[in-house]
């Protein structure tokens, strides 16, 4: 599981949008070759304030993104993920969001 694995590589080619008429985050991280592993392999945990991503062995790597405090504060239970071809791509509700809340970055920390 995923708690004995000891090596980890940051997923550091994350790109996201700020949707203000759909008050989402469009959040793309780029994993060439995500789409062709198991989906059990791929584990997104989200609360009101933090992200975690973790994919274990895609292509003999263990790649996490982990964001302990998000800019802003989402609904967890409104917010989805999707693997696509060679990315993972993440739709985060925004929480109490007003048009000019902008995220300015993913995470605080």
């Amino acid at each position: 599981g995923v708690r004995s694995i000891e090596k980890w590589s940051d997923i550091s080619d994350v790109s996201f949008a700020d949707d203000e008429n759909k008050n989402t985050i469009s959040v793309y991280m780029a994993l060439p070759g995500i789409h062709e592993i198991a989906a059990n392999k791929v584990c997104v945990w989200m609360t009101m304030t933090s992200l975690e991503v973790r994919i274990i062995d895609l292509q003999g790597t263990n790649w996490c993104y982990v964001a302990q405090e998000l800019w802003g504060q989402i609904n967890p239970e409104r917010s989805s993920w999707k693997i696509r071809k060679d990315k993972l791509s993440l739709k985060l509700d925004k929480r109490a969001a007003r048009s000019w809340d902008r995220w300015e970055k993913l995470r605080r920390i």
